[in-house]
């Protein structure tokens, strides 16, 4: 990936405070911080900024003491933290405590070997007798307690240090637009069950292994922010959310599933547009799916649900699949794709835009106005205590949903058959393939009275 400002990675091993230093500098604060060993799986990119020099923070999967159910031999793992040293002007290598282990010694000389700028950061609160092997590493180091102001405003004045020479040495644009965050970008959530596609997905639009891939349910723990540079001209300020697959409650095991489930919920509420992953390979359409998609519109996303491994599956499946889906939810698009093979996948683009525009889309209140009149006129409104409700005048509220308040006599006496047929009518005329239209009632305030 090529970045226009200078990376820094932060590299360390478990539980040493990569994510805690990482949110110190983005100061975002949205990398998951716990006492849980070998938490963060997948590489995590912020923009972070000392002095109007900005730069782009890495936080890492701790390179030691893995999960053998899920890393096996550790090759993924190993490629992570290679991938992150390559990128890398200069690295942050967290210790805690006062020796250097066989793996810190391992990865110093991998960054070595790179000829990659490094510091070592001693994460400690107390003042402490160093190992005479630090003086002997010919390496920068420094005492910094992560949890003291005055020690990250230290941290801050080194780094302000180092960056100045990046800067001058790579002769870098120090402009104040920003490549990671923009205010513009849609933020697209790749939602659904473990294991239906979602990290392979994203791999294979940005082409590179960004995210760990396993047959292991549970894999992605931490919603990731990727940046897409340009996929097929598709460049149009997009970031992709990499999230943890929703389990059932009762299927939940250890408190690593319940944070990444929680961050999934958050990630939700973050997004301007979900895809949600449905994994043909196993033809079924299934409650919790039904559950998680509900919450969804709950929180007025518009969605775009995907039939993933069109590869492994029949027309036939494809369409059965649909025939489940379209019984709960007919008014979001379905598509089917093969995550691996980018099938379909530019159909999937421009309809992100699509939907990101008519969320986005102020109506014009004499064509609200018309629909409205259509609608009363094709089915009149029921009767109440002997006299016709009355629907008289409409108008957009806002955006993102899309929400439209009708004015009238008795409007908050209409029953939900009446309100039902009312939101399917302006979903027909409107267009708004994918977004959540949401009707609000008040009585008397035609403004024309």
């Amino acid at each position: 990936m090529i970045f226009k400002y200078p990376v820094i990675t932060i590299l360390g091993g478990n539980n040493v405070g990569k994510s805690s230093l990482y949110n110190i500098l983005t100061k975002k604060y949205n990398s998951l911080v716990n006492k849980i060993s070998g938490f963060t799986i997948d590489r995590k990119y912020g923009s972070a900024k000392i002095k109007n020099f900005k730069f782009i923070c890495i936080d890492t999967i701790s390179y030691s003491n893995y999960d053998e159910k899920i890393y096996k031999n550790n090759f993924i793992v190993k490629e992570q933290i290679l991938k992150s040293i390559k990128e890398s002007n200069l690295i942050l290598l967290i210790i805690k405590g006062n020796k250097l282990n066989t793996t810190d010694y391992k990865i110093i000389k991998k960054i070595r070997k790179y000829e990659k700028k490094i510091i070592i950061l001693l994460n400690t609160k107390d003042k402490i007798f160093l190992d005479k092997e630090f003086y002997s590493l010919g390496i920068d180091f420094y005492i910094i307690n992560f949890i003291k102001n005055n020690d990250i405003l230290k941290l801050q004045k080194i780094l302000f240090f180092y960056i100045k020479k990046i800067y001058s040495y790579k002769n870098y644009i120090n402009e104040l637009s920003n490549n990671i965050e923009k205010k513009n970008q849609i933020k697209l959530a790749i939602i659904g069950l473990p294991n239906v596609g979602k990290s392979t997905l994203i791999n294979s639009i940005v082409n590179e292994k960004r995210m760990v891939v396993s047959n292991v349910p549970g894999t992605t723990r931490e919603s990731i922010l990727v940046p897409i540079n340009n996929f097929n001209n598709f460049n149009k300020n997009i970031i992709l959310i990499d999230t943890a697959g929703i389990k059932k409650k009762n299927k939940i095991k250890n408190k690593i599933e319940k944070f990444s489930i929680l961050e999934t919920y958050k990630m939700i509420k973050k997004s301007n547009i979900i895809l949600y992953i449905i994994d043909g390979e196993k033809k079924i359409f299934c409650n919790k799916d039904i559950s998680i998609i509900q919450n969804i519109i709950s929180k007025g996303k518009p969605i775009i649900l995907i039939i993933n491994k069109l590869d492994l599956i029949t027309l036939n499946d494809i369409n059965y699949i649909k025939k489940l889906i379209k019984i709960k939810f007919n008014i979001f698009p379905i598509i089917s794709i093969s995550a691996k093979f980018l099938k379909n996948i530019n159909y999937v683009f421009k309809l992100i835009y699509k939907i990101y525009n008519i969320s986005n889309k102020t109506y014009n209140t004499s064509k609200l106005m018309k629909i409205l009149y259509l609608a009363t006129n094709s089915f009149l409104p029921p009767i109440h205590n002997g006299r016709r409700i009355k629907l008289k005048y409409i108008s957009q509220n806002k955006n993102h949903p899309l929400i439209f308040k009708i004015y009238g006599n008795q409007v908050t006496k209409l029953n939900n058959n009446y309100k039902r047929y009312l939101l399917n009518f302006f979903y027909k005329e409107l267009k708004c393939i994918g977004n959540i239209i949401i009707l609000k009632f008040k009585e008397n305030k035609n403004p024309y009275n």
